[in-house]
């Protein structure tokens, strides 16, 4: 324990000389419902969060109602949650999926809108992983930053067809660059924002996955919330912002899709390339689930104790060992004997040079007795 403290006690140190100077607070907003995958995806992001060498604040939304299971989850991260419930229940269909996560960051943006929250706002879906560099590189944002999120979309069945695997090639036999998996900033040479990098889901539209379970590609938004992240003061009510931020209330009416925090923005030109421009990747989006109606115990805790399947006192193995083909009984039993052949011939050789060594003693005894009677 002794070790790691001053380990942790150096980490801080050079954090505070090397690091981000004043850094401020990161607000995670996650939407979550409970569901078979839940507790393996919150536990992936809690522990995400728990490393970040700054104050987090975690916004959890729940689909369907804040729910005990999710805050005994949620509460063991030690983290500063604040977890609303939101009245819809998530639909299983991954389109209207889609557009209930963005109501429900909406419904946590009007909660850090209220409480006058702080700090950076990030939107850190559960299922999706961030390097630990990611959470320095937003510290850069004086606004709105955007970041280069590398597109998982995987299938369920191993018989479809999959995404084409990106495989580096250093030969020049092929002029074109293929359509890399990635959303994010596109920058020219000098290093400023002259578009997007969008993932192409035309050619799986026919094959994307419909409802949630589906064997099938899940496809991602044009662009995705976690490739974005957020002055809080941007949805602040009386605060100094800049003259291209729209009115909050007018873009989060009810009832409508935003599909990303560029809808916030009356030029998306102002937003600031993260990660070397996005030509570094930092984040992973990923969408996977069970079916909607898979079964699994509440909290993921055995409770009663599962049924015996093997008894402890018994072995599906059996008890006395396999027959041995004959040709292999003969080569162990051929062993056998040249062993014990071994053995005898060992033996007698001890023997024969244990006899010697008494019969040189006895000789070497009389010949001083002699030399003793012949001086006397």
């Amino acid at each position: 324990m002794k070790a790691h403290k001053i380990i942790e006690r150096v980490q801080l140190e050079q954090r505070s000389q090397y690091g981000v100077k004043g850094p401020r607070t990161v607000i995670a907003v996650t939407p979550t419902y409970v569901r078979t995958f839940q507790t393996l995806h919150l536990t992936g992001l809690m522990h995400s969060l728990m490393n970040v060498p700054y104050d987090v604040i975690w916004i959890v939304v729940e689909a369907g109602g804040a729910t005990n299971e999710t805050a005994a989850l949620i509460s063991k991260s030690g983290l500063r949650t604040i977890h609303i419930g939101f009245d819809a229940k998530m639909p299983v269909l991954w389109e209207d999926r889609h557009k209930l996560e963005s109501k429900m960051r909406l419904h946590a943006l009007r909660v850090v809108r209220e409480k006058r929250l702080d700090g950076i706002m990030m939107f850190a879906d559960e299922s999706n992983m961030h390097a630990l560099e990611l959470f320095d590189e937003i510290q850069k944002v004086k606004w709105v930053g955007a970041i280069s999120v590398g597109i998982l979309a995987h299938s369920g069945d191993s018989e479809e067809e999959e995404l084409p695997v990106i495989q580096r090639d250093d030969s020049e036999k092929d002029d074109k660059n293929p359509q890399l998996p990635i959303q994010g900033p596109a920058c020219n040479s000098s290093n400023h924002l002259v578009g997007w990098h969008t993932f192409d889901s035309l050619p799986f539209l026919d094959k994307s996955a419909r409802y949630i379970g589906d064997r099938a590609v899940v496809l991602p938004r044009k662009l995705e919330w976690a490739g974005f992240v957020l002055d809080s003061k941007l949805v602040w009510e009386d605060a100094d912002k800049p003259d291209w931020v729209k009115v909050f209330e007018e873009v989060s009416r009810d009832g409508e899709d935003v599909e990303s925090p560029l809808s916030f923005l009356n030029d998306a030109s102002v937003v600031e390339p993260l990660g070397s421009c996005g030509r570094k990747v930092m984040l992973w989006w990923l969408r996977v689930e069970a079916r909607a109606d898979s079964k699994f115990p509440a909290r993921w805790i055995i409770d009663p104790p599962l049924d015996i399947t093997v008894p402890a006192k018994r072995t599906p193995w059996p008890d006395a060992p396999p027959e041995l083909p004959s040709s292999v009984e003969k080569v162990i039993s051929i062993q056998e004997t040249t062993d014990k052949r071994a053995s005898k011939s060992g033996s007698r050789r001890k023997r024969s040079s244990r006899s010697k060594r008494k019969h040189t003693a006895k000789v070497i005894d009389e010949h001083a007795s002699t030399r003793r009677s012949g001086d006397n």
